[in-house]
């Protein structure tokens, strides 16, 4: 069975781009081709799917970068053409699971068992904050593990980031 690709295509083109270097309209060609490239081999997988086929997954990105130029290519889009609906340019395999929620009763607790840890919510930026911590912890700990010479840090900062972390990781244990 040979399907063809259904949905709307849309070719790069430079109107609208002004003051770009060439690197940067390299960069934004990319992105658009990427993102034009998953949804059309994603509405073949679609398509199959509605046919009653399950033998192929939708697509999986390569790396980070090339999810990142997806995402950037949808961007693109969603930018060059703002009269169309945004939710034209929506990942197709994110609408093919868009069912209903199923939903589970939660279970009805007497006591608080005891493995429960409350916590308090926090602000994403905290979150920002603590993550970048524990990738300096990461980097720093990884570098002293595989050199004689310890780390030095490059300012005072970066120091009580990597002891931030470290007390968590230690209370965590």
């Amino acid at each position: 069975m040979e399907i063809t690709v259904q949905r709307t295509q849309y070719c790069f083109d430079l109107s609208g781009v002004h003051c770009k270097s060439r690197k940067d309209v390299f960069v934004m060609q990319r992105q658009w081709d990427t993102f034009e490239r998953v949804e059309n081999y994603n509405d073949i997988i679609y398509q199959r799917i509605n046919a009653g086929y399950r033998d192929r997954l939708f697509y999986q990105f390569v790396n980070r970068q090339e999810m990142n130029d997806y995402k950037n290519g949808q961007q693109l889009h969603i930018l060059r053409y703002p009269w169309i609906p945004s939710s034209t340019f929506d990942s197709i395999s994110g609408k093919a699971f868009s069912s209903a929620p199923v939903l589970v009763p939660a279970p009805i607790y007497t006591q608080t068992p005891k493995d429960i840890h409350f916590s308090t919510s926090i602000m994403a930026s905290e979150k920002t904050e603590q993550q970048s911590d524990m990738a300096i912890y990461m980097f720093v700990s990884s570098y002293n593990s595989e050199h004689v010479y310890k780390y030095n840090f490059i300012s005072a900062e970066e120091r009580v980031a990597y002891h931030r972390a470290e007390r968590q990781v230690l209370s965590s244990v």
